[in-house]
């Protein structure tokens, strides 16, 4: 008579170590309910049977590993040792080893000192390597910011929403680092009193996990808002392959090394697909086809205020806006050949325009683009400004900075605009 397949049921539940006791009680629950636990599968697995009082056992095993996906040879020695004492080894997966309950007068597999001590290395251990990252992060993007990239960073909303959510980030991985000491300290006390630990549910752990999926979201929403598709593209594919690979990996459950193969393995070819990617996009583009959109889009060009001959040989258009302020970078260059044989001319002029209404935003602006420069009075009466400044004089190449309340102006030329000539430019940037 053939053998009748019994059902299976999968469930995405995740625990952490300081739920050891609430995840013993949740499988207890289930075989209440006639589903028992068989085994880690991209999930847990449970198989249908009849109802049952099961006694569950969930331990954290100290030489286990975050990377083992499966019992490894030491997680095997040790359920033999916890077999002798009454408990069947079901499944283990990172450090996690579960056990039921065989025999009546089994013996607990360790004592109370010994679980909060395991308990205790491996979620500090756990929590360790995951505040690393965020907190790396953050550190860099604040470098960064407050850096020399300063500009970049606070007129672009992305970048700001980048800053802030991983600041977020580190700020509740330090909160959580907190409650665990807390949670330490008092289990010490209970332990030292004679009094049981609870190793309860910690319901931020979802919370964390929502975090995380919402801050994808965002991120791959604002690349799209900003007009930069191929990098939402680019960030939503890496997603997709991470979840392809971590499903892949709880499903086929790699050896520990072989895990690690993998994951190096994917990571590293991942990083040069995007690599790929972004060199392919960014030669795709012929530089004739975006002169011509930076010049349909820069409000000013040398020719809208003084004789020019040739066309502009090379321009770019850049504008940044974020909830602070906005700022438009132009460049433009002229070209000409002499004669032949001859090397080539050029005429160059570049222009930022940073608009914010924050004083302290356009002050701290002027004060890292004007360092070195000169303050000059007279010019200050032409652009109708609160301060000018100057590197150069004369008509020559030099770089001139107009600061208003609202606005600064940064202008570079070959060839510095004369009194008529900076009425015009003015006037062309809404100045």
């Amino acid at each position: 008579m053939k053998k009748e397949k019994r059902r299976t049921r999968r469930r995405f539940r995740n625990f952490g170590y300081l739920e050891c006791g609430a995840f013993a009680g949740y499988l207890h629950e289930m075989s209440l309910k006639g589903w028992h636990f068989r085994e880690w599968r991209a999930g847990m697995l449970f198989e249908e049977g009849e109802p049952a009082d099961i006694t569950y056992c969930v331990e954290v095993f100290p030489k286990g590993s975050e990377m083992d996906t499966k019992p490894e040879e030491p997680a095997e020695e040790y359920a033999e040792y916890c077999r002798a004492a009454g408990w069947e080894f079901i499944d283990g997966e990172r450090k996690f080893c579960i056990f039921r309950k065989k025999e009546e007068d089994a013996v607990p597999i360790v004592t109370e000192e010994e679980r909060f001590s395991n308990v205790k290395k491996a979620e500090l251990g756990w929590l360790g390597r995951e505040m690393l990252a965020p907190l790396v992060v953050t550190v860099s993007f604040w470098l960064r910011a407050t850096g020399g990239e300063f500009e970049d960073w606070m007129f672009s909303n992305l970048y700001l929403t980048l800053l802030l959510t991983v600041t977020m980030l580190t700020a509740v991985r330090g909160v959580q680092c907190i409650g665990t000491a807390v949670w330490i300290a008092s289990a010490k006390r209970k332990l030292n009193s004679g009094r049981k630990i609870a190793y309860g549910k910690q319901h931020w752990r979802v919370v964390w996990n929502v975090v995380y999926v919402l801050f994808l979201m965002m991120l791959i929403f604002l690349l799209t808002v900003e007009d930069r598709v191929v990098e939402g593209s680019m960030l939503a594919v890496f997603a997709l392959v991470l979840l392809v690979l971590s499903w892949g990996i709880a499903y086929f459950r790699p050896t520990r090394s072989g895990n690690w193969a993998l994951q190096i393995s994917v990571g590293v070819a991942a990083v040069f697909l995007m690599v790929m990617v972004a060199v392919i996009w960014a030669v795709s583009v012929p530089e004739e086809e975006s002169t011509e959109t930076a010049l349909a889009e820069l409000p000013l060009i040398q020719s809208d205020y003084r004789e020019m001959e040739g066309q502009p040989g090379w321009a770019d258009y850049q504008y940044m806006e974020s909830v602070l302020g906005t700022w438009l970078q132009g460049r433009v260059d002229y070209g000409k050949d002499l004669s032949k044989g001859e090397e080539e001319q050029s005429d160059s002029l570049s222009y930022d325009i940073y608009r914010s209404e924050y004083p302290w935003l356009l002050r701290e602006v002027w004060q890292r683009e004007t360092d070195g420069a000169d303050a000059i009075s007279e010019e200050g009466e032409i652009w109708d400004a609160r301060e000018t400044k100057r590197i150069g004089s004369g008509q020559g190449a030099g770089i001139l900075y107009v600061r208003w309340s609202d606005t600064i102006l940064i202008l570079q030329a070959d060839v510095m605009p004369d009194e008529a000539q900076s009425l015009i430019i003015k006037e062309k940037l809404s100045l």
